[in-house]
């Protein structure tokens, strides 16, 4: 989040500098143009990062490891994002390689958000019967929206 920052606040000297620029060479440019520059400069970088993060995060993820579910919703304070919402949560799958009975399979969760750490928890996946359950001594079976994915991703 501090890369984030400075890269803002260069994105925002880098406008004014243009800005600034331009001024010199037309002069009957008004004086408010640098300092609003720099603020669409800044703001313009944010929303870039917004929609490349998710993509980013995904080619970074290690081999074997899907994502199965996606979160995308608008915000009214950013009326762009009814045009194209972005990607600011997802849900990864990886399996994990230690044998269990039968054809039940443990994995681990990843969740993602931007801004904040990412969270871990491990699961049981029944791939017999395309189910999934807590990793604790009396599992709880069950479906969830993103079930059929993770049971496509844990057991190929």
């Amino acid at each position: 989040m501090f890369w984030e920052l400075i890269a803002t606040v260069l994105s925002g000297f880098m406008a004014a500098g243009v800005a600034l620029s331009l001024r010199l060479l037309i002069k009957k440019l008004p004086h408010w143009i640098v300092p609003a520059a720099a603020g669409l400069g800044m703001m313009g970088f944010q929303v870039f990062s917004e929609y490349t993060w998710f993509e980013h995060t995904k080619s970074r993820l290690p081999e074997g490891v899907a994502v199965v579910a996606t979160h995308a919703e608008p915000a009214f304070y950013k009326p762009w994002s009814y045009a194209k919402p972005p990607i600011l949560k997802f849900v990864a799958v990886e399996g994990v390689k230690e044998p269990m009975a039968g054809d039940i399979k443990k994995a681990n969760l990843y969740f993602f958000e931007r801004r904040m750490a990412a969270q871990h928890t491990q699961i049981l996946v029944d791939c017999r019967d395309r189910m999934q359950s807590d990793f604790s001594d009396a599992p709880k079976w069950g479906k969830t929206p993103m079930t059929d994915d993770i049971t496509k991703a844990v057991c190929q």
